[in-house]
């Protein structure tokens, strides 16, 4: 009799599992306890992250609803499809002719104000032998995604960005970052909030400023450290109003870096290190010329989308000092016949055989774009609950909160044992990625009808 795959050395098993999509290796921790425990132990997670790749994040965001639900979609390339496209089971899609395969992971966020939702549910539960249904004010029960950092998910208020949530939708823990008091919460304007990382403390820290005091507003900066009991505070904020809004953060290595508008675009930087600021030398060209413009991370890297009347540019940062070290990953003409969709473009992820996945907001479309193959674009819409949803670009991780807090001062909860027994409106429909215009022709009236439809245009 042969060996069993139980007679592998640790490392060489723990090297097969950590290459399986997420879903798969939260199967593989019911196989037995021996493999429980290696994917349950902090130096797998920390082997897991550290080859890691960005995946869109995407959740339902219907204005009259509020979703708890999120799903990863995890990108394999493949080479050796059939041409046609398929669809697999309720957990892959396959879109053959890119050799693209996405297999999706569903998971939960956090709930604002879960008391209210699980005393709803208990008013409901005895009526029916079923879970309650219950549906819920986005208003009152809905988080925004802020960022996302090293696999953790932070989420704020949709107005004044308090409370706050730091999560790891994989995990299903959370914690609930201490709020405001309700004076406070009144003298306070502008709130922005974002999540990063120290790599010199191994401590994971939230950024916040905010405007205060009457009749003159001065700008204030505060820092949280994850486990802590309270906020510390940084003093006044080094320059205007528009620096301080923290469009588009986005964390790496060590920083945040965000975009803010004067007379023109421009990059700032917070250091979680030595908790100071800096400004970053944008890509050259001029960004007060762009009509989208949005930041991100591309293959490791810092870069910046920007969409005009004629082209989409991916710039993308080598080097964080010169404003040389910017190069033009791709540029992308959209005057010479083919339809693109206008609107903010965000990368989701560089791949390997060098094509580019995007998320366009105006069209709420995933669009794969590859430079060899520039007139087949594929434009992907997820199918199975509202037509509209939003994306962030994520990193998945097995990293427990319980590792990571600085202090006891604060209680990691579990998302998944708060209102497991009720329900919301569309959680257990099921999710495809669908092409949009695989069964209509280039050539047909009906195509150019159906792309205006949803919102796409020739930019011309």
């Amino acid at each position: 009799m042969g060996p069993f795959i139980s007679d592998l050395p640790k490392s060489v098993l723990q090297d097969v599992l950590i290459k399986l999509p997420i879903r798969s290796i939260i199967m593989c921790k019911r196989v037995c306890k021996a493999w429980y425990s290696l994917i349950s132990d902090h130096e797998f997670a920390k082997l897991h992250l550290a080859q890691a790749e960005a995946c869109p994040l995407v959740r339902p965001s219907a204005p009259t609803r509020v979703s708890r639900t999120v799903y990863l979609l995890e990108l394999e390339e493949k080479s050796d499809f059939d041409l046609k496209d398929y669809v697999g089971d309720a957990g892959t899609s396959e879109c053959i002719h890119f050799h693209l395969r996405m297999n999706f992971a569903k998971f939960k966020i956090p709930l604002r104000n879960a008391d209210q939702a699980i005393h709803a549910m208990r008013n409901r539960k005895g009526r029916t032998k079923r879970k309650p249904c219950i549906k819920l004010e986005p208003l009152d029960h809905k988080y925004m995604y802020v960022n996302s950092c090293n696999g953790l998910l932070f989420l704020a208020e949709t107005f004044y960005n308090d409370p706050l949530v730091v999560c790891n939708p994989i995990t299903g823990e959370f914690i609930q970052l201490p709020e405001a008091s309700k004076d406070e919460s009144r003298e306070r304007l502008s709130i922005r909030c974002a999540l990063g990382y120290s790599p010199k403390t191994n401590q994971y820290k939230v950024l916040r400023v905010f405007s205060q005091g009457t009749p003159n507003l001065v700008r204030m900066v505060e820092l949280y450290t994850l486990g802590q009991s309270s906020w510390k505070s940084l003093g006044t904020a080094p320059t205007s109003a528009a620096y301080m809004l923290l469009t588009l953060p986005t964390y790496l290595n060590g920083e945040l870096y965000w975009f803010y508008y004067e007379s023109s675009y421009e990059i700032a930087s917070f250091d979680f290190d030595n908790e100071q600021f800096h400004s970053v030398p944008t890509p050259p060209f001029e960004l007060e010329e762009c009509q989208h413009v949005s930041l991100g991370l591309l293959g490791g890297s810092l870069c910046v989308c920007y969409a005009h009347e004629n082209c989409i540019n991916v710039w993308v940062m080598e080097d964080y000092s010169t404003q040389k070290s910017w190069t033009n990953r791709f540029s992308i003409k959209t005057d010479d016949g083919v339809w693109w969709p206008k609107g903010l473009y965000e990368p989701m992820r560089y791949l390997k055989n060098g094509g580019l996945l995007m998320f366009n907001h105006s069209t709420v479309t995933l669009i794969y774009y590859h430079p060899g193959n520039y007139r087949s674009l594929i434009y992907l819409k997820l199918r199975g609950f509202s037509p509209y949803f939003e994306a962030i670009s994520h990193v998945p991780s097995f990293i427990s909160l319980k590792d990571i807090l600085m202090g006891n001062d604060v209680e990691v909860l579990n998302i998944n044992s708060r209102c497991a027994e009720c329900k919301l409106p569309g959680e257990t429909r099921g999710l495809d990625l669908v092409n949009l215009d695989a069964d209509v022709a280039s050539d047909d009236r009906s195509f150019k009808e159906f792309r205006m439809k949803q919102g796409f245009y020739r930019w011309q």
